[in-house]
């Protein structure tokens, strides 16, 4: 009996081992991923961005802003932190865990939207945060949203469990360096290279939105995300906050309803602060464009790319 035991442990012992190696594999795989979501968060937790600009959104600053052309138009480093689907709370989060290990930016670029005052209730994408989900900043924010985090700690491969394909690529990334079409990303920006489709679902939630409404709330949540980066920036730091161009399916009157006090308290902030700029570009021309799109809310790598050289030139300009 004894000696079935002992048998029977180092069968477990044994066990845990080669799964805890199996996923160390998929983890180192995709910590050291470039250009991927993956080593972008590794990058940030590590402390390896420190840029002078730096770029927040949901999925229109995700896919919308080359830090490339905008750092090199503006002559200074720049990062896209913005957090795909993310809400105005993530965004906070992910800028937090930035300033933890990342020296504050000289110029805060913060894309604004109608979308932008959502509060997420679940984590997106939770799948980015598996190869870091060790770091405290990490388990502090996944725990908000899911308590069972601790259980993927402790017992090896749980967390790809229900998606063994993703396991599998993480350990082919430790042999080649490849990350999928519209996937891959630039200094946290992801172009997408994408022919428009009409976003037919997305037009018809935004038809039925509340035009008759103050706007206490995303009021609120403005001043709260102004106040949060104020809070966070040397005193000689600038924000900008840019509306980007939307499709002109969306250009409804219902949308100018809805955002136009939002815009109007924008510009009493402009007024009141020398640190704050509002660029509004919801009417750019580009949203006659079909072909800078891939639905009516997002910009393709073709529309990025000039959007991106647009709102540099804007910026450069005010700031000179």
């Amino acid at each position: 009996m004894k000696n079935f035991l002992k048998y029977m442990i180092e069968i477990v012992v044994i066990t845990l081992i080669i799964a805890f190696f199996i996923q160390y594999l998929s983890d180192r795989g995709f910590r050291n991923l470039k250009n991927s979501q993956y080593n972008d968060w590794q990058n940030i937790v590590e402390g390896k961005i420190n840029s002078d600009i730096i770029i927040n959104g949901s999925s229109r600053g995700f896919v919308g802003y080359n830090p490339v052309i905008i750092g090199n138009k503006l002559h200074l480093t720049c990062f896209n932190l913005s957090f795909n689907a993310g809400g105005y709370n993530l965004q906070q989060a992910k800028f937090d865990i930035y300033l933890k290990s990342n020296k504050p930016p000289k110029l805060i670029i913060q894309n604004i939207d109608l979308a932008h005052f959502q509060k997420n209730t679940e984590l997106p994408d939770e799948w980015q945060f598996y190869p870091i989900i060790y770091n405290k900043s990490i388990d502090s924010l996944l725990m908000k949203f899911d308590e069972n985090i601790t259980y993927l700690k402790v017992f090896p491969l749980l967390k790809y469990n229900q998606n063994f394909k993703l396991l599998e690529e993480g350990i082919v990334a430790n042999f080649s360096n490849s990350v999928k079409k519209n996937s891959k990303t630039i200094l946290g920006y992801c172009p997408q290279d994408r022919l428009f489709k009409v976003d037919y679902h997305n037009l018809k939630k935004f038809s039925n939105i509340d035009v008759k409404a103050k706007n206490e709330l995303e009021i609120e949540r403005l001043h709260e995300m102004f106040n949060f980066y104020n809070s966070r920036l040397d005193k000689n730091a600038k924000m900008v906050f840019i509306w980007m161009p939307e499709y002109k399916l969306r250009l409804t009157k219902s949308f100018d309803l809805k955002r136009a006090s939002i815009v109007e308290e924008l510009n009493l902030i402009q007024k009141k602060y020398k640190n704050f700029i509002f660029i509004d570009m919801a009417y750019d021309e580009m949203s006659n464009h079909s072909e800078y799109y891939y639905d009516t809310f997002h910009l393709n790598e073709v529309g990025s790319t000039i959007f991106s050289k647009k709102i540099s030139i804007k910026i450069n300009t005010i700031l000179n």
